[in-house]
């Protein structure tokens, strides 16, 4: 999806997105996976602490008869999430982010993001999914900087030393290994 709005190829609900610039490439978190479940198992977490993390999360119920294939359902649900911009539009010709009904996809193309984590947590016959991202876009600000898709590393520039590969590519974060395992 990020791949496709970077080269203007995205739908939106009546033609096309504009092309990006500075859409960065998603890398798996096992740190927000971690918070991702964490959740999923209590249905009265508090949001508002992960910020400036944002989550998308779903709940989905089925009858004991008919067992539901998670993983599949997982894929499903990130496809409906992508698909609000299709049914319901971004038309804010700035790209804000201003409209709650395109909420999972803001989260989802936010081009600030450069890490995401999900999980998803059984309880009876009920399972609820959450994606977290490392950041959200922010109400009456750009999802995403309308421009050309990086060509060149110089391209890539919300985040120092990032390279270009078809999407920004924001520098890996240096493990933080205490003393004892340095030294082995």
């Amino acid at each position: 999806m990020r791949l496709l709005i970077a080269h203007g190829r995205e739908k939106n609900h009546t033609g096309k997105l504009p092309a990006a610039q500075n859409m960065y490439e998603l890398s798996w978190d096992c740190d927000l996976e971690k918070k991702a479940e964490e959740i999923a198992k209590d249905e009265d977490f508090d949001l508002e602490s992960i910020s400036p993390r944002v989550a998308n999360i779903a709940h989905k119920a089925h009858c004991k008869e008919h067992e539901v294939e998670y993983h599949f359902f997982f894929r499903k649900l990130m496809e409906r999430w992508r698909n609000e911009v299709r049914e319901y539009g971004q038309t804010d010709p700035k790209n804000l982010y201003s409209d709650d009904s395109i909420e999972h996809w803001a989260n989802m193309a936010y081009h600030k993001n450069t890490r995401i984590g999900c999980s998803y947590h059984r309880k009876g016959q009920a399972a609820t999914f959450v994606c977290v991202y490392d950041k959200g876009p922010q109400w009456d600000e750009p999802i995403y900087e309308i421009g050309k898709k990086c060509k060149r590393n110089e391209d890539c520039t919300t985040y120092k030393d990032s390279k270009c590969d078809m999407l920004c590519v924001a520098p890996k974060q240096v493990m933080n290994f205490n003393k004892k395992y340095r030294n082995r």
